[in-house]
């Protein structure tokens, strides 16, 4: 991770250097399509940081939902039913998770689609990844694996709750469900139960999610340092303005390959 870190803050200090060279200069001998394939990098890497910074957002407030369904399972050990205030608090947080696991899998459709158009566009990308990864590594795999483990792990949780997690999509059925549940003692803690069990499991997708997207990125921008585009890469890098709250894709969008 610091190895990541460090070369970025290579590259937007070389950028830097190209900044101060007059636009014909910084672009002599590149072509259009050239200066538009390095804004394309460019600007993933822009994504790149603000999505892994927002996944870590996301990866600190399941953290919390979980600590938080933690302490409801201890106390319901020694009272029959949440109060009001609690259960509602309850329904909040896992309707925060819902939001939570929709935003990773966004993200990671949005990182998939990216890599293999990044892969499309650059032809020897593939070849310079397999050399600096010894082959070992498949972004858009990775990430695809990242949404099945989710999927899965929500099924699995919500299978105890005669649910699927069809039956979850809008926030509208998720509070009727948990409003039914607050009914008995035994729906109470089943409830909990599941919801503990898809923060955890998504607390550690999430960091994994933000590993794999430094990594990406990392790769991505060293190799466009190999490049001819080196010089249009560096000026780009140096106008771009990380946003904050860029949204990735959510909803039924598939990358290509799916």
């Amino acid at each position: 991770m610091k190895k990541t870190l460090i070369n970025l803050l290579l590259i937007i200090s070389c950028s830097q250097q190209a900044q101060s060279m007059s636009a014909e200069n910084a672009y002599t001998g590149f072509s259009s399509e050239v200066t538009q394939l390095a804004q394309f990098a460019a600007d993933g890497v822009a994504y790149g940081l603000d999505y892994a910074e927002q996944v870590a957002q996301y990866a600190k407030l399941v953290e919390t939902y979980n600590n938080q369904f933690l302490s409801y399972k201890l106390m319901l050990q020694n009272i029959s039913q949440l109060s009001t205030r609690q259960w509602n608090e309850f329904r909040q947080s896992v309707l925060g998770l819902k939001h939570a696991l929709e935003f990773g899998d966004g993200v990671s459709y949005t990182m998939a689609n990216y890599n293999q158009q990044f892969s499309k566009l650059f032809k020897g990308y593939n070849h310079y990844l397999s050399e600096a990864q010894n082959g070992t590594i498949d972004f858009t795999a990775t990430y695809k694996q990242f949404n099945t483990s989710t999927r899965d792990t929500l099924n699995g949780a919500l299978k105890s709750l005669n649910l699927q997690a069809s039956d979850m999509q809008s926030d509208e059925a998720t509070m009727q469900y948990l409003q039914q549940k607050s009914l008995s003692a035994v729906g109470q803690k089943s409830a909990i139960q599941a919801a503990s069990q898809i923060a955890l499991h998504q607390t550690h997708q999430l960091k994994e999610l933000r590993n794999t997207i430094m990594t990406q990125i990392n790769l991505q921008s060293e190799f466009m340092l190999t490049q001819n585009e080196k010089k249009a890469f560096q000026e780009a890098i140096s106008k771009n303005k990380v946003t904050n709250g860029i949204k990735p894709i959510i909803g039924d969008e598939t990358p290509i390959g799916y």
